[in-house]
């Protein structure tokens, strides 16, 4: 069985986006969450990466490193949460992926319930690469297209048609693929159970059967929620409802 690969990682480059009072401040908490990390601390050090992501950085190295951490502190729930979020950010990062799977065979229930997109078996490449990378794809096809249409207006002829064809094709696919991978992030609600045990009833309502339970670590898809209960559902098209409260986002 493949063990956990725990790494601390330091990613000043992303910081530089974040206004100069808050990168300071958001750089002395990774640094110091890194050090608390590497004294065996992990419970100041989940608060350090936690505050720095309070303060508005974003950042699948420090979501991983906030996944190691609570799995160090043995919260399963939060480690693959974080796991997720990571994978979000960096889909292609091999030790982002043998962790979460890892964490997930941990779990009572070994479960993953993220929903895949419909188009996902024909855009098989939209999970291996994250939003802003679509984005820059679509926006140089995008400028490749326009391009050849002004050669095509100058130089008509057959190649610089076929180039403007050919380009037309990429650029409707990556809009296609950005949309698809624009939903899975910003559409698609990803939940863990955080209770050791919990009841998912038929209903939004603790008098409505109790059709299984599930336990704490395993992913599930919020469907729908109503007042204090969310729907959520598992492969198999399997459903039911729980209280948000037993759920972590």
């Amino acid at each position: 069985m493949r063990t956990l690969n725990f790494k601390i990682f330091l990613f000043w480059v992303a910081t530089l986006l974040l206004p100069a009072t808050t990168w300071g401040q958001v750089s002395t908490e990774i640094s110091q969450a890194n050090q608390l990390y590497n004294q065996n601390r992990f419970g100041e050090a989940a608060e350090a990466y936690e505050q720095a992501i309070t303060h508005g950085m974003k950042n699948g190295h420090l979501y991983y490193n906030l996944g190691n951490t609570y799995f160090r502190m043995g919260n399963l729930a939060k480690a693959i949460l974080n796991y997720v979020k990571a994978q979000n950010l960096l889909p292609r990062h091999e030790d982002v992926e043998a962790n979460l799977e890892y964490a997930i065979r941990q779990t009572v229930d070994q479960l993953d319930g993220r929903k895949p997109h419909a188009l996902e078996s024909i855009l098989f490449w939209v999970r291996d690469i994250n939003l802003s990378e679509h984005r820059m794809a679509l926006f140089w096809i995008n400028l490749a297209f326009w391009i050849a249409m002004a050669v095509r207006l100058r130089h008509q002829t057959p190649a610089t048609q076929s180039a403007r064809n050919i380009l037309l094709a990429f650029l409707l696919l990556a809009l296609v693929s950005t949309g698809v991978r624009w939903h899975q992030e910003t559409r698609q609600s990803i939940g863990v159970i955080l209770p050791q045990q919990i009841d998912v009833h038929s209903g939004w309502n603790t008098t409505t059967v109790a059709l299984f339970q599930l336990h704490q670590g395993t992913l599930v898809s919020i469907t729908r929620e109503k007042e204090n209960w969310y729907e959520i559902e598992l492969p198999g098209e399997k459903k039911g409802w729980t209280l948000k409260s037993n759920i972590a986002e």
